[in-house]
C-alpha cells in the first residue's frame, strides 16, 4: 500500500507518507485503519510528494462526505497535505474547500514548512 502512517511522538502529530499512485479504493481504506484503531484525533501532516493520483471529483465529494460522517464519533484534528504533483494539488484544494461544509480542516501546501507552520497556528490556538 503507498499510504503509511506512525504518531510523531514530539509532536503528536500523525505522519503520513504517500507514494505512488494514490487510489480512492487505497485512501478509503487507510480511513478504515484510522477509524478502527481510533487515530482521528491527532493533527496529520501527509507527505505526498512522492504520489500522484488517480481521483476523480466525485470520489473527492465521497471522501468529504465519509470525512463528515466521522465527525459525528469523533473530533477530527486539522490536516496539512503536503504535494508537490499539480493534479493532486488540485484535488486536495478541492476537499479542502468542500471539507470546510463539514467541519473539516484540511489545507494544501507545496512544502513541508508552510505545511509544518500551519499546523503549529493550531496548537498555540489550544494553549
Amino acid at each position: 500500500m503507498p499510504i503509511s502512517y506512525s504518531i510523531d511522538p514530539q509532536s503528536g502529530w500523525m505522519l503520513t507518507r504517500t507514494d505512488g499512485l494514490v487510489t480512492f479504493h487505497e485512501v478509503n481504506a487507510r480511513l478504515d485503519v484510522e477509524q478502527r484503531h481510533r487515530d482521528l484525533h491527532p493533527a496529520e501532516l501527509i507527505d505526498a510528494r512522492g504520489a500522484t493520483t488517480d481521483l476523480s471529483v466525485t470520489e473527492v465529494r465521497r471522501l468529504v462526505q465519509r470525512a463528515g460522517e466521522m465527525l459525528r464519533g469523533v473530533d477530527l484534528s486539522p490536516t496539512a497535505i503536503v504535494t508537490t504533483n499539480d493534479v493532486m494539488f488540485g484535488l486536495a484544494r478541492m476537499y479542502g474547500m468542500l471539507g470546510e461544509g463539514v467541519g473539516v480542516n484540511t489545507e494544501a501546501f507545496r512544502d513541508m514548512q508552510s505545511a509544518t507552520s500551519w499546523l503549529c497556528r493550531f496548537e498555540a490556538q489550544d494553549n
